[in-house]
């Protein structure tokens, strides 16, 4: 877990020189939590990645941040950085 300001980000990747961070949610079709889970990207200011995984069968982009579906992610054997 890393703190952004006063938020918390589920995780901050790091490798080598570069980061990426990751909130996780079973899903976002609750508008509540959907802007919980986006609000801390808002506070984020260099230009490293961010991501926001759920179970969601629907994906969203927003503000630059990818929704990635976890299952599929795993499956495809996805790679962050």
């Amino acid at each position: 877990m890393g703190r952004i300001g006063k938020l918390e980000c589920d995780f901050i990747a790091r490798r080598r020189n570069a980061y990426a961070y990751i909130q996780v949610s079973m899903s976002i079709a609750d508008r509540g939590v959907e802007e919980r889970e986006y609000r801390p990207f808002d506070h984020i200011r260099d230009g490293y990645p961010r991501y926001l995984f759920t179970l969601d069968p629907l994906l969203q982009e927003r503000d630059g941040i990818r929704h990635l579906n976890m299952a599929s992610f795993m499956q495809d054997g996805g790679d962050l950085i």
